[in-house]
């Protein structure tokens, strides 16, 4: 299975962190201009749900449910709970989205997890820790307590790449992330669809899971993502 997947790790275009990016990181970020429409990032959310309905593209929703500040080196950039947190989960629950846990280190997971889980309702079966910042050996004892059953953890931000094969450990599906939409921040296109095509077909003849991550910001910063997510979509779909 090739599983399709969004982490949300930007809700607020004004938080301190997105202005100092703004300013530092050129085309990489938004443009200062938008930092002042603070629902940005959720109109974002909202159109990405669209394109995705409009192309019967079933996708996972990994969302963060931290309860502390996030303005650590690797935190997320929101807090459960929050006026944009509640307004983004309205909009994730009446789109019927598979919903995943987004962890941070700050906390355990099963304290994250059981926050998501109460407010929709719903066990979590998939995760992704952020910034794919975890160690192994208190990573799955964690997610096991959680009853979470498929990690996204591995992978490479800025290539793609398929690591070598992980059995299940303790019944929990170790399922890398072959592509993210950050490579078309650093490669080509063409050059990023044929590593992405091979490593499909790699995948295909080991039998193996995969999963490829678009963040819905990135399309703000970057609209020709839309076409290459397209694109990607085509070559998941024709895999």
């Amino acid at each position: 299975m090739i599983y399709i997947t969004h982490d949300i790790d930007w809700l607020n275009p004004l938080h301190p962190y997105s202005v100092i990016k703004t300013f530092t990181h050129g085309k990489k970020w938004i443009k200062p201009a938008q930092l002042f429409n603070r629902n940005l990032f959720i109109e974002g959310i909202e159109q990405l749900l669209q394109f995705n309905q409009n192309r019967n593209t079933k996708s996972i929703w990994l969302i963060g449910a931290h309860d502390k500040h996030t303005f650590y080196h690797k935190g997320l950039r929101y807090r459960f709970g929050n006026r944009a947190y509640n307004n983004t989960l309205s909009i994730l629950k009446e789109s019927q989205v598979v919903f995943g846990l987004h962890s941070v280190s700050s906390e355990s997971i099963s304290q994250q997890c059981d926050r998501l889980t109460n407010v929709i309702g719903k066990p979590i079966d998939y995760h992704r820790s952020h910034y794919l910042n975890f160690n192994p050996t208190s990573l799955y004892p964690q997610l096991k307590k959680s009853s979470i059953k498929t990690d996204f953890s591995t992978g490479l931000s800025r290539n793609i790449y398929l690591p070598k094969h992980t059995p299940p450990i303790e019944g929990i599906s170790i399922t890398p992330t072959i592509l993210f939409d950050n490579v078309f921040f650093f490669q080509p296109p063409e050059k990023v669809f044929e590593q992405f095509k091979q490593t499909l077909h790699d995948a295909k003849a080991e039998q193996r899971d995969v999963a490829v991550l678009f963040h819905p910001e990135n399309f703000i910063i970057n609209p020709a993502l839309w076409e290459y997510y397209e694109e990607v979509l085509r070559l998941v779909r024709e895999s």
